[in-house]
């Protein structure tokens, strides 16, 4: 076999293990962000939530309910009265270290003078690597 043709099977045996060592890699980061936002919202403190989201960041939920920019992403989460937990389920995760989308199930617990509500929802979310090097939600599409 030719030196060059063996090279090329090297380099073709080597790379899927590279691949899926990065996309593990890229998997953990993203539950690691995801722990956090829900340890936040168990806090109740949603500006720490609204932090995940970068300042140009669009959240588009059910019925066209659009927000979008570093303020309105900040009363959207600040509105979300009566915290009581928050589980975050990673379906999939793809892309690579600087743009990154996670498919899952969010399982959100609010309590008031009713009692307990649980949303349970699908999403999508762009992640995107911000200049300091930490991801952040560029994009978060959800719907019941």
């Amino acid at each position: 076999m030719r030196p060059l043709v063996r090279s090329m099977l090297a380099v073709a045996s080597i790379l899927p293990a590279a691949l899926h060592t990065q996309d593990a890699a890229l998997r953990r980061e993203i539950d690691s962000l995801n722990r956090a936002m829900e340890q936040a919202f168990a806090n109740g403190d949603m500006m720490a939530v609204a932090r995940f989201y970068a300042d140009d960041a669009k959240l588009m939920g059910p019925r066209g309910s659009d927000v979008s920019g570093r303020a309105a992403i900040d009363r959207y989460w600040s509105g979300i009265k009566g915290a009581k937990s928050w589980k975050l389920e990673v379906l999939e995760v793809g892309g690579d270290r600087n743009t990154a989308y996670q498919v899952g199930r969010s399982t959100l617990v609010t309590t008031g003078a009713a009692g307990d509500q649980t949303s349970v929802s699908r999403f999508v979310v762009i992640w995107k690597r911000q200049p300091d090097g930490r991801l952040r939600i560029a994009l978060d599409f959800y719907h019941f």
